[in-house]
């Protein structure tokens, strides 16, 4: 006779499982999502400039 999962009760350890923190991310306005964030200060060292694209050639013999 097959013995169903829940029928065997386990032994009681005593752990006690913490409760965690929600990790909760607070939703932003949609202006703010499509204008951007009018307190936003951009901390860039320098500008982006994209590489130059050489051949193949030029970047082994260089």
């Amino acid at each position: 006779m097959c013995v169903p999962h829940g029928a065997a009760r386990s032994q009681d350890n005593g752990f006690v499982k913490d409760d965690k923190p929600k990790k909760h991310i607070q939703r932003v306005s949609k202006r703010e999502f499509e204008k951007g964030d009018p307190d936003f200060v951009d901390e860039r060292v320098k500008a982006y400039t994209p590489k130059k694209k050489g051949s193949f050639f030029d970047d082994l013999f260089s």
